[in-house]
């Protein structure tokens, strides 16, 4: 009799250690699927990316539908162990009923994650690789996913991670950057449209420069005139090219001898 108990035991914990290996097995192959896909995928957005054949918006797209995939195989994964335990799946989900009802309100701000992120890239709110400014911040598209964003702060290098319900509106960010050079009324006007013009032939020599160009004068103001410039280049560029533009005009216009006037209090006495 305890041998016959003893057989038993042991049939008992071969098949629950068959369960463990076949679920195993499942959810390694899972795994495999998943980075096959995700290898391809990545290869041809490489190689279209040299070719220019696919857009910001395309890319966007292939790496929100990568993510779909992940969810199918990990969904389809939990299935099949369920089925191989001898869980009946249908009747699960038919009998869920409250459970269900309480569930969907559970997986209400995941389900506005994965809506918002699809109306972001249908609707062309941004792609993969803009820059966009959200609220006080200011960055550079570097995930876009199912259910978050996340956005490296061209200030600081900060990584900011929102979930996509939380995305209202987003300011995208143009190539187009002006600056103001403010001048003395008392400098002569041609004289400053050849140093300005000067200066943005070597700004255009600058790396993620595309365009820069003198536009001439912009405004007046109390005590200077406003001399005007637009750079075309990479939005998350924008900060550094500032900085090396207000360099290179200061430099040249101490060559010149021109100052850049800054307002002065005048005070009479009695």
């Amino acid at each position: 009799m305890i041998n016959n108990l003893k057989e038993i035991e042991s049939i008992f914990l071969k098949i629950n250690n068959n369960k463990l290996y076949i679920s195993a097995i499942i959810t390694v192959i899972g795994i495999i699927i998943y980075q096959i896909i995700k290898r391809t995928i990545n290869k041809i957005l490489e190689r279209d990316k040299k070719r220019n054949k696919l857009d910001k918006k395309g890319r966007t797209i292939v790496k929100l539908f990568t993510n779909i995939i992940k969810y199918v195989i990990i969904l389809i994964v939990a299935v099949l162990i369920l089925q191989i335990y001898g869980v009946n799946v249908n009747s699960l989900v038919a009998g869920l009923g409250l459970v269900s009802v309480i569930a969907g309100l559970a997986i209400q701000d995941p389900l506005k994650d994965i809506i918002t992120g699809v109306n972001i890239i249908t609707d062309d709110y941004f792609a993969l690789g803009d820059v966009v400014k959200i609220d006080d911040i200011e960055g550079k598209v570097i995930y876009l996913g199912v259910r978050t964003t996340k956005i490296k702060d061209i200030a600081n290098g900060n990584i900011l991670v929102l979930a996509n319900r939380n995305i209202n509106k987003a300011l995208k960010i143009s190539e187009e950057l002006y600056i103001d050079i403010p001048l003395s009324y008392e400098d002569e006007t041609e004289k400053i449209a050849k140093i300005l013009s000067k200066v943005c032939n070597n700004i255009q020599k600058q790396e993620d420069v595309i365009e820069a160009k003198y536009l001439g004068i912009g405004s007046f103001e109390d005590s200077a005139i406003n001399y005007k410039l637009q750079i075309n280049c990479k939005p998350e560029t924008k900060i550094t090219i500032r900085r090396n533009v207000y360099n290179m005009v200061k430099l040249e216009l101490d060559k010149n001898g021109i100052s850049i006037p800054y307002p002065q209090l005048t005070i009479h006495r009695n």
